[in-house]
């Protein structure tokens, strides 16, 4: 049972959703725990900076409650720390000396993070002196300025990754697409010679049919295998464009045209070029694809090869100006134009540019249309 194209279609892009999706995730989360990690690491010396100033602080307390006047200087100082956001606690046995902790945040150990107003504090409690002189120091500092900078760190790591994603994602659309557009397009290309061979080996065999018949089938077979060879060239080519198995020779361009003037007797060639270099097999194979879409689209086809370009015309219906934008810039016909007007052109675009070339198409309603191919 014959495979829709269109079932092809969409298994290639489920093997590219799997792909992507993939890429996203392990995108995503490379992103995130680099984000993680970074908050750690910054975490992480904030409270070794808030463990310093505690410490000084508290040193600050015991130089102080020394001093005559020391508890008053204390509650002077603790005043300071408030307006800028950072909450003190000193205590002596049950009697409290300075307190401007927030009521009812709750502090577990002796280095915690308490939320406070909707915002983090980091809390360190510590002692000032020792005996009966020492005393308990709570310090409590602001530090959601830390996880505002990870709220960004986040969201700089949230861009950065929707374009890589659609920059890769792209990319990867496009490599899947070249490498199984040309699969789907040459396996619709050759269901049709082999539903023709099968058809006619059929009749052939039914036996009660006439030889002018049998001869009629027998000569289809042999064109509709002629078209299967002619496909199967076309993968080789393709293979060994992808493999890099190209050979450069010096070639006759009289003995190319020439095979190209006995697989297309109609066709006119005007040749004023000697020779010309590049991989023979991949330049006949270039030549036979534009000249049977040429053949294809008009009654009259000419191939001029002068001052190092090669132009094959053809008097067909024009290529209307949108569509010839699209293949000039895309390098093949839209799905659609693609079996009336010829599967190779991508293999043709490969072949062109391996060799340094350039290939353009030209096309007006009083002109017909020009393929040029300069090298």
């Amino acid at each position: 049972m014959d495979t829709d194209w269109r079932y092809d279609m969409q298994l290639w892009k489920k093997n590219y959703l799997a792909a992507y999706i993939l890429f996203l995730v392990i995108l995503n989360l490379s992103m995130l725990l680099l984000a993680t990690m970074g908050f750690k690491n910054d975490l992480e010396t904030r409270m070794n900076d808030v463990i310093k100033r505690q410490q000084q602080f508290a040193y600050t307390v015991e130089g102080l409650m020394g001093s005559e006047d020391g508890e008053e200087k204390l509650l002077y100082l603790g005043q300071g720390y408030y307006r800028n956001r950072t909450y003190i606690n000193v205590s002596r046995g049950e009697r409290t000396v300075v307190n401007h902790l927030p009521a009812g945040v709750g502090i577990m150990g002796n280095a915690d993070i308490v939320t406070y107003k909707g915002e983090r504090y980091a809390v360190i409690i510590g002692q000032a002196g020792t005996g009966e002189e020492g005393c308990e120091v709570v310090y409590m500092e602001n530090i959601q300025d830390l996880y505002r900078g990870q709220s960004r760190r986040l969201l700089y790591f949230l861009v950065t990754a929707l374009l890589l994603e659609t920059v890769i994602g792209t990319m990867l659309y496009m490599t899947m697409k070249k490498i199984y557009m040309p699969i789907n397009n040459i396996a619709h290309e050759l269901r049709t010679p082999l539903t023709v061979l099968q058809g006619y080996g059929q009749y052939i065999q039914m036996g009660n049919i006439t030889e002018e018949d049998r001869f009629f089938a027998g000569e289809q077979i042999v064109k509709e295998a002629g078209s299967l060879r002619e496909t199967v060239d076309r993968l080789l080519v393709m293979g060994n464009l992808r493999e890099g198995n190209i050979k450069y020779q010096r070639l006759q361009m009289r003995e190319l045209l020439g095979e190209m003037k006995k697989a297309y007797p109609g066709i006119h060639v005007e040749n004023h070029m000697d020779v010309i270099e590049g991989d023979g097999s991949l330049i006949l194979c270039l030549f036979k694809n534009l000249i049977s879409n040429a053949v294809k689209a008009g009654k009259h086809v000419t191939v001029t090869a002068s001052d190092n370009c090669v132009c094959i015309w053809n008097d067909g219906k024009y290529i209307e100006k949108q569509k010839l934008n699209y293949l000039n810039r895309n390098h093949e016909f839209p799905r659609a134009e693609a079996e009336r007007n010829g599967y190779g052109i991508g293999l043709c675009y490969e072949i062109v540019k391996l060799h340094g070339w350039k290939m353009d198409y030209e096309s007006s309603e009083e002109e017909g249309t020009t393929v040029k191919i300069k090298m």
